[in-house]
Parts: structure tokens; C-alpha cells; sequence
């Protein structure tokens, strides 16, 4: 280094601040896409639970060759829900009490505490035969999922199929 030379490695204040300029626009951007994302993953997610929940019923249906009813009920507030898988007995599926788990006629609980705020879960009730077919009214059941505007729709076919798509 010869006497005259001072120059010191390191950023100029300007390119400092342009550096931090284009960090903080493509955070900008890319936050609300993660958001998104992330409430993607997590509909999907109860989408799968309630999608194997339902099949679980079916399965314990055709095990035992006895109906089997899988009900689904939000949580009080709004937050989550609660999936029971009840044999039924034929003495009403109120009078099976879930909470405890000594009552042998509850097969499975599912509870899902604040997993989604404002996730609402339609057509929650389905009881499968002895042969695993579906019993209802008339035709297939159609799950409905949504949360903020975004519904994934489980299908439970008069065969007792349980799959992942609209009935119509």
C-alpha cells in the first residue's frame, strides 16, 4: 500500500439503503402470497383429516357388520371441530357419550381446537350400514369445507366411497 492510498473496503451509505429498499418490496410482496399460502395448507390439512375420519367410519362399518355413524360438530366457538366415530347401537347416537372413553360404542374422537377461525364443516352427519354402504336419504352426501371463501368438498357415494371431490 503506498502512503496516499486510504481507501477502506466496506458499502457506500447509498447502497446500503437501495439494498434495503429492494429487501423491503419483496417482502412486501411475498408475505401476503405466504399468508395465503399457509391458509391453503392448513384447509387442506383439515380436508384430509375429515376426509380419513369418514373412511375410518366406513372401514369399523364393514369390521364389525354393524352401521357405523361418523358426526362431526364444530366447537362452540367457531374455532375448530370435533369428529366422533359412533356404532350404532340402535339406542340413539346422543345417548353415546364421547367424552369419556369408556363408553365402548365411541370408536374415535378427533378434536381440533382452534384449527381454523370461521371453518365451517356442512352436512356433518354420515352412518354407514353393515356392508359399508352409505345410508341416507336419497343419495350421495357432500361434505362441504370452507374457510374464507376457499371450500374443498369430500363425497361420500351411496357404495360407501369416500372420495375427495364434489358429489354433483
Amino acid at each position: 500500500m503506498a502512503a496516499g492510498d486510504n481507501k477502506m473496503g466496506g458499502f457506500t451509505l447509498i447502497e446500503l439503503l437501495v439494498t434495503l429498499a429492494v429487501g423491503v418490496i419483496l417482502l412486501t410482496v411475498a408475505v401476503p402470497s405466504f399468508q395465503g399460502l399457509i391458509a391453503q395448507n392448513r384447509l387442506e390439512a383439515e380436508y384430509y383429516q375429515v376426509l380419513s375420519g369418514f373412511r375410518f367410519a366406513r372401514s369399523e362399518a364393514l369390521k364389525r357388520r354393524e352401521p357405523v355413524t361418523a358426526v362431526m360438530t364444530p366447537d362452540g366457538d367457531g374455532a375448530g371441530w370435533r369428529l366422533e366415530v359412533k356404532l350404532d347401537d340402535g339406542s340413539g347416537l346422543g345417548a353415546i357419550d364421547c367424552t369419556s372413553t369408556a363408553d365402548p360404542n365411541c370408536l374415535m374422537v378427533r378434536n381440533h381446537e382452534g384449527a381454523i377461525p370461521a371453518l365451517t364443516i356442512t352436512n356433518s352427519n354420515v352412518t354407514f350400514n353393515a356392508v359399508g354402504r352409505l345410508v341416507s336419504g336419497g343419495g350421495n352426501v357432500q361434505v362441504d369445507i370452507t374457510h374464507d371463501g376457499d371450500t374443498q368438498q369430500v363425497c361420500v357415494e351411496l357404495s360407501g366411497n369416500v372420495v375427495g371431490r364434489s358429489c354433483a
